[in-house]
């Protein structure tokens, strides 16, 4: 059994999704988004999502982690900025010694609806799909787990390729 944790990383909100994988089939566990607030100061959203990466890594603990790698952005700032995110959400992933592995959106999008064009939304309504969520869902969150799905996806096509970051 794999638990894989997904992540989203964004500097005002970050989205985790937590999904199963049993003899390649996955099932769905936990998602949570995590808002940084609009107001803070940077630092202290950077402090507040590695410690959310943190409290979820102590109460699922997973064995694998999925998080999506930063899109090239027209705005230089934005993507340094969500870098810093996804770094704040490793170094916890690298203090419990985990495994962390990267997807672009693309390739996220691709291997779980077959087509790298497709928007959130569409990803957000395979995702629910995919793993029979009824409830409500944030984009943040299906994103998280979408990553998860990937990686699950990937790492049952061939283990032997996914290399961890």
């Amino acid at each position: 059994m794999i638990i894989i944790l997904g992540i989203d990383p964004g500097t005002n909100i970050t989205g985790f999704g937590l999904i199963k994988l049993i003899d390649n089939n996955f099932t769905y566990i936990h998602h949570a988004v995590i808002k940084t607030g609009l107001k803070n100061k940077y630092t202290t959203k950077l402090a507040l999502i590695n410690e959310a990466t943190n409290n979820i890594i102590d109460e699922y603990n997973p064995s694998h982690v999925a998080i999506e790698s930063v899109f090239f952005s027209v705005n230089a700032g934005t993507a340094i900025k969500l870098g810093q995110a996804r770094g704040a959400a490793i170094c916890a992933c690298s203090r419990a010694a985990l495994e962390v592995f990267e997807y672009s959106p693309r390739t996220v999008k691709m291997v779980v609806t077959a087509s790298g064009a497709s928007d959130k939304e569409q990803l957000q309504k395979k995702v629910k799909n995919i793993l029979k969520i009824r409830r409500k869902l944030e984009i943040d969150a299906s994103d998280a787990l979408g990553v998860a799905i990937c990686h699950a996806m990937t790492y049952i096509d061939n283990p032997d390729n996914v290399k961890s970051i």
